[in-house]
């Protein structure tokens, strides 16, 4: 069966599912780890879709350059390419 990547994930987290996460698990180093890479994930997304909410207007450039410059410096994108060498 085909199936898209996006249907292989469990249903996305609200807010507040993430700090009622937070809230059982207030000591947790590693929880706390989690939602911080949780927050710049999702922090990403607005500058994508507002790109994407664009068009091709000038403002679309000036996101896109912002948006390529801030994936250019995630740790994901630098793992990747080395993994292609």
């Amino acid at each position: 069966m085909n199936s898209t990547p996006a249907m292989r994930f469990k249903p996305e987290l609200t807010n507040d599912d993430l700090k009622a996460i937070y809230d059982r698990n207030p000591g947790s180093s590693d929880v706390r780890a989690l939602l911080w890479e949780v927050a710049r994930l999702r922090a990403l997304a607005l500058p994508a879709h507002d790109y994407f909410c664009q068009g091709s207007s000038s403002t679309a450039l000036i996101l896109a350059d912002s948006l390529r410059t801030m994936l250019e410096n995630k740790l994901v994108i630098h793992e990747q390419s080395r993994l292609k060498d």
